[in-house]
């Protein structure tokens, strides 16, 4: 299963540094121009939002990946290993489902948007293109949520580790960070 996790964790995080470091990019030059050159380009503000778009559905599946994802874990910690171990392949199944239903809808949308050929106003491009974002980023969280469950299933003691370790490493930069002072 990591054969096929460590090339994608590659991939995302080359789509995200790259969608995000474009963006940056792109609205510094819009700027530029703009107070510069009395000039803005039109398809630099559409291609900036089909980019942020993309880096936000990339974002979702790298959360998945790290367990950085929202929960409400307070009652959980509370609960005997046997008991939080079976409650975090739940939510991990729950995630695949929901997630699944959200990428079951979205190529729906995805085939709707090309029945009606409709196009970006400024880039002229079919809007499928920017929306392929929704399945792409979604299927990728649901390849997470998945090796999220085999981990749980190899290593019984991960989700006192992963419930646990956030906290450590604050109180790690609380304590430096107080030392510093």
């Amino acid at each position: 299963m990591n054969k096929l996790i460590k090339p994608l964790e590659w991939i995302e995080n080359g789509i995200a540094v790259l969608s995000m470091t474009t963006v940056s990019l792109l609205v510094f030059g819009n700027v530029v121009s703009r107070y510069g050159f009395n000039y803005t380009p039109i398809w630099s503000e559409e291609l900036s939002r089909f980019l942020v778009v993309w880096s936000i559905f990339i974002g979702v599946a790298i959360g998945v990946r790290k367990n950085q994802h929202i929960g409400v874990d307070a009652l959980i910690r509370f609960l005997p290993h046997k008991l939080l171990l079976a409650s975090e392949v739940l939510l991990n199944l729950i995630g695949v489902t929901v997630i699944g239903i959200l990428v079951y809808t979205s190529v729906d949308f995805i085939r709707q948007t090309m029945e009606f050929e409709q196009l970006s106003p400024a880039m002229r491009i079919p809007m499928y293109i920017p929306y392929i974002a929704m399945p792409v980023g979604l299927s990728l969280s649901i390849i997470h949520f998945i090796h999220n469950i085999v981990k749980l299933f190899i290593d019984p003691k991960q989700p006192e580790s992963a419930l646990f370790t956030s906290e450590h490493i604050e109180e790690q930069k609380n304590i430096s960070g107080g030392e510093q002072k």
